[in-house]
């Protein structure tokens, strides 16, 4: 091998060791926060689920109260930003879906005339 060419390999074999970890601890921390929530559910009965997800506590009061604190039927800002987000997350990954052809031809030709020069 060229030893020129030794570090753009060895820079290479880092990146794809450093994507590679990103993944597995990406895929790992996804697992225990499942994991997680699943005991959680299962942790608790029926009864206790329903307890804790009914609002049998509050009073008429609170509820106009917290109406008006919101500003009106529900936060506005955060649904905004949700759909903005939502728009971002699809935009980008078909923008990298799109370009991915024409990012692996562009690699598999300066690879050819990378290995052809050397």
């Amino acid at each position: 091998m060229n030893p020129t060419k030794l570090h753009f390999w060895q820079l290479t074999g880092v990146f794809v060791l450093l994507v590679i970890v990103a993944v597995g601890l990406q895929w790992h921390s996804y697992q225990v926060q499942e994991k997680n929530m699943m005991t959680q559910m299962m942790g608790q009965s029926m009864g206790n689920m329903m307890r804790t997800m009914h609002a049998s506590n509050v009073t008429t009061a609170q509820l106009l109260t917290w109406r008006t604190e919101n500003g009106g039927m529900g936060n506005s800002r955060q649904k905004e930003s949700t759909e903005s987000m939502q728009w971002m997350n699809r935009f980008t990954t078909n923008t990298i879906f799109i370009l991915l052809p024409f990012i692996m031809a562009g690699t598999a030709f300066l690879l050819i005339v990378w290995h052809n020069l050397g």
